[in-house]
């Protein structure tokens, strides 16, 4: 299995991936991309709703732009499974403490530019598509069919 930097580039390329299914059919690509947007918060630190909203979106913006879901659901997903602990009042959020998966993926992905990593595996692959394109385009204007 390739190490959990690469498979967030794979997981990269994917479009309007629901979190729902992620988890019900492959629980290792969820938890790493709940880890992925825990990266957006720093430990030790409390983080109003707003703040945190504002995060989640830049990261659905970014290297979090597969998942098919808003903020809202992210953050609701992000505390059920203990990334993101809120206060008794439900005002101010810091990092949980995840199950041991989640949290190795967090220690996996610390210091990992991962908006650098979803773009050049975004780049990476329209170029080769764009490669396929253009055998395609010359096979077919020989009149070979392709």
């Amino acid at each position: 299995m390739t190490g959990p930097v690469d498979r967030f580039g794979v997981l990269a390329l994917r479009r309007g991936v629901s979190l729902g299914v992620l988890l019900s059919t492959h629980a290792r690509d969820f938890e790493l991309v709940l880890a992925a947007a825990a990266q957006s918060f720093e430990a030790g630190r409390g983080y109003g709703e707003r703040d945190v909203n504002e995060r989640l979106r830049a990261f659905l913006d970014g290297p979090g732009a597969m998942l098919g879901t808003d903020h809202v659901e992210l953050r609701r997903w992000l505390v059920d499974f203990r990334v993101l602990a809120r206060d008794g009042y439900g005002r101010v959020y810091t990092a949980g403490t995840p199950a041991e998966r989640i949290a190795g993926f967090i220690a996996q992905l610390a210091g990992v530019d991962l908006a650098a990593v979803a773009r050049a595996a975004r780049e990476d692959d329209a170029a080769k598509r764009a490669q396929r394109k253009e055998r395609w385009q010359g096979a077919v204007g020989e009149g070979k069919t392709p």
